[in-house]
């Protein structure tokens, strides 16, 4: 099959460049792409995987790193494409591994050692959670008056530290030599962190860096990647870069992709040295330079690329872009306003006039209008505040807002500034103060809750205030009980009458996010019961959680229909037709310079600082605009204004406006682009695939409400005290498994490993377990008596087999089925496999007659495993004889149909449950059972709606039990 093979063939019959096609077949093991903006790089890694799956080379061998699980889920939809285009099967893509390199490590950590898939995993906001949460365990208090004893700031400070010590490989030992005080606190974090089974992201990439020196099974997997590919290499960290290093040494291919000229992320540890010195530290490298954009107009690339080469001078690598086509309608302009109205003014009029515009993006494609979505606001930063205390996209979503034209705001604003939202932390903040008396519940009610909630019942509001108060602010010395924030936010909104309320997408979402953010919580907390907790809670809602959280006014499976405002760093990768790039004015674009400033000692950070990490210079500044421009496909707008919002002196022109020059280049405002012609408003044709797991989807085909209030608008329900019990129990199974690989454990060794490993984030052990054994300790014996009586009754599963975890992703229509499968292998004498069997582990009780237990959903459960045979005989090759779901606690299996008509129902109804998410297609679906069950039956009105017409009705499941609909048609 040449058309993968030969240069020629990939030109002239799949339309590649000869740069593109050069990359795609060349055979060195260190390869530098550069690829200039709208070049193709992703259409030139999807090649190229393809081209060495074509050639024999193992999927699993193979990992391709992106920057973003977004682009993960685009290259994989081009993977499937071209796989499928040159006669192989696009089930494929599940034996490699796409994604993020901390959803990579995360993975390398679990498959190494089954513990760390029992680790919670700390995002930006949890981890300071965490460290607000034993601020004084972990001796963070003792470095606040470094910062005049403010808390926050202190706080704000170590997770800075931590994360550039992890990051850059730091020794503790080093750190204690010029600060004892600080490497005391980073080494109680790092203790802390392994002792509660947390992992945060910068550990997860250090972790795998560290274990990739030495012998083990890290190291195994590290040596079993043959091709390794990394997008975006620009933005790598030190960390990372030690990791694609090891790969290299390892023996296997590095493949990497960027542009130099596009490195906006050094503030936060991205070398861009990594990628301008990239052929110093590998040897023989192949360079290739995709040097055609296919996005932007001649104008845009050649001024873009003037002003980065004036710029960046010998501070950037060679390349010269040119633009594949020079369409009209098209305009570059540049001008500096009078006054920032006139600025927001002028931009929300041409937007308007611009609407309805007829656009082609090739020549011989059909016209179609510009639609909101086709434009974009950018912004050095959007949420600062001018020098009257507005945000400074302000003017501009005013402006936007006073012609009627939707937008949405991404990172530009905070959700407590909503009403919805406002309200609720403006409660929990009178909580915090202790017992609310009448006048104060009264004011509240008056001034903040019924303006945003008008169906609020008072009484019943002031009911919840009290029980709280009561509950918040137990006096000391009584009885303690574990309060879970979540359940105050229900009884407040079951108070306020949200299940009548009706309100439209963006509230729920507000009020969804602020669940997101009480679940972030009660994840860290092992109990918020005393008023020092809960006020240290307030604190977090108050202080991080106004800056920590994506506040985006609209985020859908598809780009809503609006005018995108937002900072450059947020549509990185993004394209549009109709680019304004505003606020370019000196002091904010160019933004100001920025040394290192940490509390790590600044000799131990001389090379990360070398190599263009953690400070901001005027290099990093030129580097971000001319990420801005070169997201304009068509039209590109750079304003500015001289006077700013309430402020005392006139700006001259930013130095970036000034510098750019073309011969196409318009300084007057009111002049329009030439040949404009009217069409009417199409959305530009989007690739919707839905990633899919399983997880995510039982809950449509439960109930399509449910799964609006949990995926959609982002509601989560509390943490359990047992949270985490399923997977310890499971975790310990795995440990077996990997310990005991020649031989059935004994009982007691099996129930030896089940209380090593045991550990629950949310349940305290008792004080005296011996004498007064709580429910942590009742939980252990339960796991060690599971794992007993596991390896009692089913002895034979280590004996020729092998039980493992395996990641699988299948395309069907419409979405990406992802998930993780449990397979026990039989082997024969020399080890080959002969026959696979699909297992699901679960912990819940079964009772006497299983089918008949109503707590158990046959059809969920089915499904499951029907889902994870066709993995098992699509991705693995593995045919599977069985699937069965295992009772742990009756140490039962139930055995599940998977004959091709049961698992080709299942994947139908998948691709049923998946056309209503992306039609959004949400009708309640109440009944009894379900609804006492759901987390959500509070907030919901609970009567029932039909689909939208033309939904139809997915085959029944094969259970068990018998055919049955999904409960979403009951």
């Amino acid at each position: 099959m040449p058309i993968l093979t030969e240069i020629n063939s990939l030109v002239e019959s799949e339309g590649l460049t000869r740069p593109q096609a050069s990359a795609v077949v060349d055979d060195a093991s260190a390869i530098l792409c550069i690829a200039c903006a709208g070049s193709g790089k992703s259409q030139t890694l999807a090649y190229r995987i393809a081209r060495l799956m074509h050639q024999g080379v193992p999927p699993n061998t193979i990992v391709a790193i992106t920057f973003t699980e977004k682009a993960a889920d685009s290259i994989k939809r081009r993977i499937a494409d071209v796989l499928v285009r040159t006669g192989q099967s696009p089930n494929l893509i599940g034996q490699m591994f796409i994604g993020t390199i901390h959803a990579f490590c995360q993975n390398v950590l679990a498959d190494a050692d089954a513990i760390f898939r029992q680790y919670d995993v700390l995002d930006g906001n949890r981890f300071m959670l965490y460290l607000i949460s034993r601020y004084y365990d972990l001796g963070i208090s003792d470095l606040r008056p470094r910062f005049k004893d403010r808390y926050f700031e202190t706080l704000e400070n170590v997770r800075n530290a931590w994360n550039i010590y992890r990051d850059e490989g730091l020794s503790i030992a080093e750190i204690d030599a010029s600060d004892a005080q600080l490497g005391k606190t980073l080494r109680s974090i790092q203790d802390g962190l392994a002792r509660d089974q947390f992992i945060d992201f910068a550990s997860m990439v250090r972790e795998v860096a560290d274990r990739s020196q030495s012998a083990g099974r890290v190291r195994e997997r590290l040596a079993s990647i043959r091709h390794l590919l990394i997008d975006e290499y620009q933005d790598v960290s030190g960390a990372q870069e030690e990791l694609v290093a090891a790969v290299h040494s390892l023996g296997g291919s590095i493949f990497v992709v960027g542009d130099d000229d596009q490195s906006i992320y050094g503030w936060r540890g991205a070398h861009v040295a990594n990628i301008l010195e990239f052929e110093d530290r590998y040897p023989n490298v192949s360079r290739h330079v995709l040097d055609i954009n296919f996005r932007s107009t001649r104008a845009i690339v050649e001024t873009s690329n003037a002003f980065a080469a004036a710029q960046l001078g010998p501070q950037r690598l060679p390349k010269q872009p040119e633009a594949y086509a020079d369409q009209g309608p098209r305009q570059l302009l540049v001008h500096h306003f009078p006054t920032r109205a006139e600025e927001a003014e002028w931009v929300a009029d041409r937007i308007a006039t611009l609407i309805g515009a007829e656009y082609k993006k090739r020549p011989d494609d059909p016209g179609r209008g510009l639609t909101p979505a086709d434009f974009a606001i950018l912004m050095r930063s959007t949420k600062s505040p001018e020098q009257d205390g507005s945000p400074r996209h302000a003017a501009f979503s005013d402006a936007l807002a006073m012609r009627g034209i939707d937008f949405t705001l991404s990172a530009g604003g905070s959700v407590f500034d909503r009403p919805a939202v406002q309200a609720l932390r403006e409660v929990f903040s009178a909580l915090e103060q202790g017992t609310i008396d009448r006048n104060l519940a009264d004011a509240l009610v008056t001034e903040h809750i019924r303006p945003a909630y008008p169906h609020v019942n008072v009484r019943e509001t002031y009911n919840v205030l009290a029980e709280w108060g009561r509950r918040i602010h137990q006096p000391a010395g009584s009885a303690r009980q574990r309060l879970f924030p979540q359940d105050l936010l229900f009884d407040l909104l079951e108070a306020f009458g949200l299940a009548k309320s009706d309100f439209d997408e963006d509230v729920m979402r507000d009020i969804g996010l602020f669940s997101r953010m009480l679940q972030d919580v009660e994840s860290v907390y092992l109990s918020v019961d005393s008023t020092n907790r809960f006020r240290a809670v307030v604190r977090f809602l108050q202080q991080v959680a106004d800056k920590g959280y994506d506040v985006s006014t609209k985020d859908s499976v598809s780009r809503p229909n609006a005018v995108t405002i937002s900072t450059v760093h947020q549509v990185k990768g993004l394209e549009f037709p109709v680019v304004f790039v505003v606020d370019v004015v000196p002091g904010r674009f160019p933004g100001k310079q920025s040394s290192f400033d940490s509390l790590l000692p600044a000799n131990l950070m001389a090379s990360a600082i070398a190599h263009g990490a953690y400070t901001n210079n005027v290099f990093a500044e030129a580097r971000l605009f001319y990420t801005a421009m070169t997201r304009a496909e068509r039209f590109l707008h750079v304003t500015g204004a001289a006077l700013l919002p309430n402020g005392k002196r006139s700006n001259r022109q930013s130095t970036f406006a000034a510098a750019l020059k073309d011969i196409e280049l318009c300084t007057d405002p009111t002049r329009l682009p030439e040949d404009l012609n009217r069409a009417p408003q199409e959305r530009d044709a989007e690739e919707a695939t839905l990633p899919t797991s399983f997880s995510d989807v039982k809950y449509y085909l439960n109930c399509p409400k449910n799964y609006q209030f949990r995926k959609s608008y982002g509601f989560s329900p509390r943490v359990p005290e047992l949270f985490g019990y399923g997977t310890v129990v499971h975790v310990a199974i795995e440990k077996l498994h990997e310990m005991f690989r020649d031989r059935a454990p004994t009982p007691d060794e099996a129930q030896a490993v089940a209380e090593q490993n045991f550990h629950l984030k949310h349940v305290a052990p008792s004080r005296d377990p011996e004498t007064r054994p709580g429910a942590y300790e009742q939980a252990k014996e339960k796991a060690r008596k599971i794992a007993g009586e596991y390896v009692q009754q089913y002895g034979t599963d280590f004996v020729q087999q092998r039980q493992v975890e395996v990641r699988f992703e299948i395309p069907a229509r419409g979405c990406l089925i992802t998930g993780a499968i449990d397979l026990l292998m039989k082997c024969d004498d020399v080890g080959e496999i002969v026959e696979a069997h699909v297992l699901d582990f679960k912990t819940m009780e079964g009772g006497k007659d299983p089918l008949a237990n109503a707590k158990l959903d046959w059809r969920e459960l089915s499904l499951q495993v029907q889902l994870y045979a066709k993995a098992a005989r699509e991705v693995y090759s593995e045919n599977a004889a069985t699937g069965s779901i295992h009772l742990l606690k009756d140490n039962r299996r139930i055995e599940i149909p998977i004959d091709p008509e049961s698992v080709n129902a299942a994947i139908k109804n998948v691709e049923w449950a998946v056309q209503g998410i992306l039609d959004q297609d949400f009708p309640m679906r109440p009944s009894t059972q379900k609804c006492e069950a759901c987390d959500f039956h509070r907030l919901c009105p609970k009567q029932k709606q039909d689909f939208h017409p033309g939904m139809g009705k997915p085959p029944k499941i094969n259970t068990p039990a018998g055919p049955q609909l999904t409960s979403a048609l009951e």
